[in-house]
């Protein structure tokens, strides 16, 4: 195991005695009192502790809530053998206030780490005289970017959300706060990025480092994905080139479809990832106990959705297919399992004990489909096209899933369709169908209306559809225990209040 992901991990356990659950503070003597920040190296672990928050747990469940938050809304999962009563839930349209997938103290954790980070690293420039203004403005720009990601996932599954800026480390700093609106939250979120762009470095001393912590370039890459959904797109466009121009992201190639599913998905930390949470034979990821047969597969893919986006040509040979679907995404042989965190290898599954991929939060694949979306938007249709066609040429992307057009309306339906492709199963899928639904008044709510008659049981057909209809019910409901510990100032979103 490298040195990056060996700390990570020996510090998470010291640094998660700064803070619990913001609103269930329960501080604990140690990593927050002064005597812990002396040094540079105390600095560093902190920040180290910052990043393996992520990796998630029962009481943090980070890297847990951005596969749930992404996918368990949409159509490209179904519930199989092990089915979990919370996501039968959501399967059903069901969403209430107590269900345990609604929690989100996993991203209120990791940003109140980072608010810890800021608030005490300044006072060891005095304690350290080997700690530098430079390199505290380094760990800034990482907290920075590492907060404003979290309030990112929040903004956009929650709609509205507290926004913490100061750090919980005593009974007396606990605070209970309202919710801060969508443009408060997004201008925040815009305003840390834009700080840590100053401060951040473009490059860190090994691969994983460059691609297990924030760079410059991923700070650009969350400031192109945050720019789409605030539907300013020449400034999305903009964050993309930076990205695109520095020449230093590839695609993986396609052409040995083994070695290509191997070295994105089963190594990581290729040419293509931007930013990836680190997995290691010390600290395995949770996606395999849910896709696995072994693990109980709570999860598989929706047959339905895999047969649109990939449709099969009986008359075509094995290696005309689109090298992303079976045998890559999902896998029909084995029951349609979730295969991006199964396989070894595009036929063999890996045991349990090497459940090591990694997560990646962001790839090369989506800076450029993310700038075709902002081209399309722009009217700027056929330079759409070309960004597509790059991605779909590496794919192998069949010709019977192209779209030749270059209207707004065609290739909105045809991005969102190639991102569900290319990133299926990655934490996107319901984020892009949103977004994109959302723009000019829910022109695009077919979008979402589509989703809903390829994923809900036909019993819950006509009530998720109508639920649907409602904006208020396109984010999730604040969990009743936080609505408790926070009264009188949160307040349930309204689609999930009950009248008396």
């Amino acid at each position: 195991m490298n040195r990056f992901k060996l700390y990570a991990l020996m510090m998470i356990a010291v640094v998660m005695g700064a803070c619990s659950d913001w609103l269930n503070l329960e501080p604990e003597n140690g990593i927050t009192v002064d005597d812990f920040w002396q040094s540079e190296q105390d600095v560093h672990a902190a920040v180290m502790g910052c990043y393996a928050s992520l990796l998630g747990g029962s009481t943090h469940p980070m890297a847990e809530a951005v596969f749930n938050w992404g996918e368990l809304r949409a159509d490209m999962v179904a519930p199989y053998r092990a089915i979990i009563s919370d996501y039968f839930q959501i399967n059903q349209s069901e969403i209430t206030p107590d269900n345990g997938l609604v929690r989100w103290n996993g991203a209120y954790f990791t940003i109140n780490l980072c608010n810890t980070v800021m608030e005490k690293a300044p006072g060891v420039l005095d304690m350290d005289a080997a700690f530098s203004g430079e390199k505290l403005s380094q760990y800034r720009g990482e907290m920075l970017g590492l907060r404003a990601l979290m309030y990112f996932y929040l903004v956009r599954t929650f709609g509205e959300v507290p926004l913490n800026l100061v750090a919980t480390t005593s009974d007396s700093r606990v605070e209970r706060q309202a919710k801060a609106s969508q443009t408060d939250l997004y201008n925040q979120i815009l305003a840390d990025l834009e700080e840590a762009a100053r401060l951040i470095p473009r490059s860190y001393s090994s691969v994983e480092e460059n691609k297990g912590r924030l760079t410059w370039y991923t700070i650009k890459t969350i400031q192109a994905d945050v720019y789409l959904w605030l539907d300013k797109f020449d400034e999305a466009a903009e964050a993309c080139d930076a990205v695109i121009d520095s020449e230093q992201f590839s695609l993986v190639s396609g052409v040995d479809r083994d070695a290509w599913f191997r070295r994105l998905f089963v190594d990581g930390n290729s040419p293509e990832g931007i930013f990836e949470i680190q997995f290691s034979q010390e600290r395995l990821n949770p996606y395999f106990n849910w896709f696995s047969s072994t693990g109980g597969a709570n999860y598989r893919a929706n047959v339905e959705t895999m047969e649109y986006l990939f449709p099969v040509n009986i008359m075509a040979l094995p290696e005309d297919a689109d090298i992303r679907s079976d045998g890559a995404a999902y896998r029909s042989s084995d029951s349609y399992s979730i295969w991006k965190y199964l396989g070894a290898d595009r036929f063999t599954a890996k045991p349990s004990n090497e459940a090591t991929s990694n997560w990646i939060v962001y790839r090369y694949a989506d800076v450029l489909l993310m700038k075709a979306e902002a081209l399309a938007n722009l009217n700027k249709g056929a330079q759409a096209q070309e960004l597509i066609e790059r991605v779909r040429k590496r794919g192998n992307a069949p010709s019977d899933t192209r779209v030749t057009a270059t209207d707004q309306h065609s290739l909105t339906t045809y991005i969102v369709d190639e991102r569900a492709r290319e990133f299926a199963f990655e934490g996107k899928r319901w984020f892009d169908l949103l977004r994109n639904a959302k723009r000019n008044n829910y022109q695009r709510q077919d979008l979402i209306t589509d989703m809903v008659l390829r994923s809900s049981p036909p019993e819950k057909l006509e009530s998720a559809l109508s639920k649907y209809q409602d904006p208020r019910f396109h984010y999730f409901p604040i969990h009743k225990d936080e609505i408790e510990a926070g009264f009188p100032l949160l307040e349930q979103n309204s689609f999930y209040v009950v009248s008396e």
